[in-house]
């Protein structure tokens, strides 16, 4: 069987901030950014099957278009802004292959696969070879009941579009020969005992590790590790020098009694964590939450009615506290609008735990050709609050006007944030 498939996609992005919101003056003026991405895919597959093998070969090429005109006021040292235009036209290609195997009993199976990719942004990428890309998976059931799984692959990916296209005040590609792929390496290795479709619980262990990471110059810190409140991300000189691990087990559990109980929990340790090259010491990423537990479960009662619950936890995410010297001054906050963290501390500081418990009661009634339902569901019903860290803001009064332009201070203040309520919600449900 031959596939032939073709697409495209368009994504239109616009981001656009002034100093105290205010529009009616362009000196104010921070950040306007009208960027566009196209990607045309062009992909041939040929599937064969014989007996208890299936192979899978294939190829792509595919076209990409980036367009970024960017006006941004940024601080490092010193205020400074840049101001450029874009426009990237880059061909990407790759082959691959899988061959999978079953027993005839179905108690082994293996897939084994070889990737290939390469671009034309740079000679560091122009190589199907520099690429190369295997995975395995193995399955193998030991005994009744008891089956082994464990799988192994390397992974490359393109650094975004906005690190690729990224250019100095002298439209220069200042990243075009400092970024390459980021490799990622996953293994896994789990065992799980099942009976039937009633009853399963699994043991996973898993680790990660990342290579070839996109490092920002100008903080120090790998790009990835900039958390989910970075506006932007990749508008800078980087390196791809960063690397990271991620590593931790899983526990599964499900419970199926038909028409009566549906129970399903899993419980995750793990660490994340990334360095600035190999001969750096490892640091807490912005993802390193240590353990995430959840439970629901669903029991029917008489008279068609059902009670669920959900019980979620979390830990707390580690977080960088902010340069209160650096976020004062006038200069620096009127670049940027907000405060600067101090990345010599990063993620030396963690957040609380949080944990959530939400619950649902379905009444349900069936008639001749249908079905009628009401439901009340209430979400945190322990009103758990969510806390983050304090913003640090400006209050926009200079402490020493007096000073020169470059040493003046605004006064800060700190605005606490936590978030969680109870959320009840009515519903119906009909199906004819």
């Amino acid at each position: 069987v031959q596939s032939v498939v073709a697409s495209h996609s368009y994504l239109n992005n616009r981001n656009t901030k002034y100093q105290q919101n205010d529009e009616s003056d362009p000196e104010h003026l921070m950040l306007r950014l009208r960027s566009t991405e196209q990607e045309t895919k062009f992909r041939f597959e040929n599937n064969s099957s014989f007996r208890n093998w299936k192979v899978n070969l294939g190829l792509n090429l595919d076209y990409s278009q980036y367009t970024n005109t960017t006006f941004q006021k940024a601080y490092t040292n010193q205020a400074q802004t840049f101001d450029y235009h874009t426009y990237l036209g880059m061909m990407r290609w790759g082959l691959f292959g899988t061959i999978s195997y079953s027993s005839m009993d179905e108690r082994f199976t293996a897939s084994l696969g070889l990737r290939a990719d390469a671009n034309n942004y740079s000679s560091a990428m122009k190589s199907l070879s520099d690429q190369l890309s295997p995975r395995i998976s193995l399955s193998y059931q030991l005994a009744d009941h008891w089956f082994l799984s464990g799988n192994a692959g390397l992974y490359y990916q393109l650094p975004p579009y906005t690190a690729l296209g990224f250019k100095d005040n002298n439209g220069t590609y200042v990243n075009k020969y400092n970024l390459r792929y980021m490799k990622v390496s996953q293994e896994s290795l789990g065992i799980s005992w099942r009976k039937g479709d009633t009853f399963e619980v699994s043991v996973e262990g898993f680790y990660k590790d990342y290579d070839k990471i996109p490092l920002s110059v100008v903080d120090g810190i790998p790009l990835t590790c900039k958390g989910n409140d970075y506006g932007v991300i990749g508008n800078e000189l980087l390196t791809s020098t960063a690397q990271g691990r991620s590593y931790g087990a899983e526990i599964l559990v499900k419970w199926l009694i038909a028409k009566k109980l549906n129970l399903a929990s899993s419980f995750t340790i793990f660490k994340s964590e990334y360095r600035n090259d190999k001969e750096s010491e490892y640091i807490a990423s912005a993802w390193d939450n240590r353990y995430i537990f959840n439970l629901r479960g669903t029991y029917n009662l008489p008279r068609q009615w059902s009670v669920g619950m959900k019980v979620s936890c979390i830990g707390g995410a580690p977080y960088t506290p902010y340069d209160e010297e650096k976020s004062s001054l006038v200069s620096a906050w009127d670049a940027q609008g907000k405060a600067y963290y101090d990345y010599s501390k990063y993620n030396k500081e963690r957040l609380p735990a949080f944990a959530q418990v939400d619950l649902r009661i379905d009444k349900t009634f069936y008639l001749k050709h249908c079905m009628l339902g009401f439901y009340l569901d209430l979400q945190n019903i322990t009103v758990s609050k969510l806390k983050q860290q304090d913003v640090l803001m400006s209050t926009g009064i200079i402490e020493n006007p007096e000073a020169p332009a470059a040493a003046q201070r605004y006064r800060m203040k700190r605005i606490k944030q936590s978030s969680g309520t109870l959320l009840p919600t009515l519903g119906i449900t009909f199906e004819y």
